[in-house]
């Protein structure tokens, strides 16, 4: 029996050497592709992320008392006008010269007062029960009439009738008017 030698040497390749270059060539593409899709991911990422590193142990030294100046919230509770607003429908000019006299805050009240003495009128005159008299749009009576400013001549006098019952109520508050109480 013959042996018939096999020379491996001469035996033909399966696959020419253009295919295996051809092959490697689309496997470094592809390879390539993948790899610039996988840093495009991770740089669209990063566009929107980041790392933050943060101290695991912190150590901090304290004092262990400290003086501190104390500061008081302070809350404004008066607000201070600087300017009188103006009062709506004053038809009349004696009550505009009320408003004057009296200020913006007690404005109203008087002229209500003076409204329901009188209706605002200066010839109004009321004789009491007690024979005394009632003069003018605030109703001055006769127990006034010996006070400056006050006597029966300066009474039928709008403006000095408002004289009378400003010094009046500043003597006393609005008490000597039975309307007000």
């Amino acid at each position: 029996m013959k042996i018939n030698k096999i020379n491996l040497n001469n035996r033909k390749p399966l696959l020419s050497k253009k295919v295996k270059l051809y092959t490697l060539v689309f496997a470094i593409l592809v390879t390539a592709g993948l790899v610039f899709q996988a840093v495009k991911a991770v740089n669209a990422w990063y566009d929107l992320h980041y790392f933050q590193f943060n101290p695991i142990v912190q150590v901090q030294f304290n004092r262990p008392v400290e003086i501190k100046k104390r500061e008081i919230k302070v809350e404004e509770v008066v607000n201070i006008i600087n300017e009188i607003p103006e009062l709506e429908g004053l038809d009349k000019d004696i009550e505009k010269y009320i408003c004057e006299k009296w200020g913006p805050y007690d404005c109203k009240t008087a002229i209500a007062v003076a409204r329901a003495e009188s209706g605002i009128r200066e010839d109004a005159i009321n004789i009491n029960t007690n024979d005394t008299i009632d003069v003018g749009i605030f109703q001055i009576n006769t127990v006034h009439f010996g006070k400056d400013g006050c006597a029966l001549k300066d009474l039928v006098d709008q403006y000095k009738n408002v004289d009378c019952a400003y010094q009046i109520w500043e003597a006393q508050g609005w008490t000597p008017w039975v309307a007000f109480n």
